[in-house]
């Protein structure tokens, strides 16, 4: 499914489930109903395809925040897409790989 992107240059806080302590800080350059574009600054991790991510966008214009759980679908250089998930589907996909390791 192709779905239509929208420009943005909102900013995200994202947590790598298992991988990574603490909070990266994104800019988040483009979105869609299915998934989104985020590009690090800098960062010691970027997230890596298969990452299970916990993201929070604040929406500067709208004085508010909204939070989103994705997993990483590819990665180049300091930019990553990421698909967006239930947040149910997240944790089910971290016991598998956590049973199967």
């Amino acid at each position: 499914m192709n779905s239509e992107r929208y420009e943005t240059k909102e900013i995200a806080h994202i947590e790598v489930y298992g991988r990574h302590r603490g909070t990266m800080v994104a800019k988040l350059r483009n979105i869609s109903v299915t998934g989104a574009f985020f590009e690090m600054s800098q960062s010691d991790y970027v997230p890596k395809q298969g990452d299970m991510l916990c993201v929070t966008i604040h929406l500067g214009s709208l004085k508010k925040s909204h939070v989103i759980h994705a997993q990483v679908v590819w990665n180049r250089g300091l930019g990553f897409g990421a698909q967006f998930m239930p947040k149910e589907e997240i944790v089910t996909r971290m016991i598998s790989s956590k049973m199967n390791a």
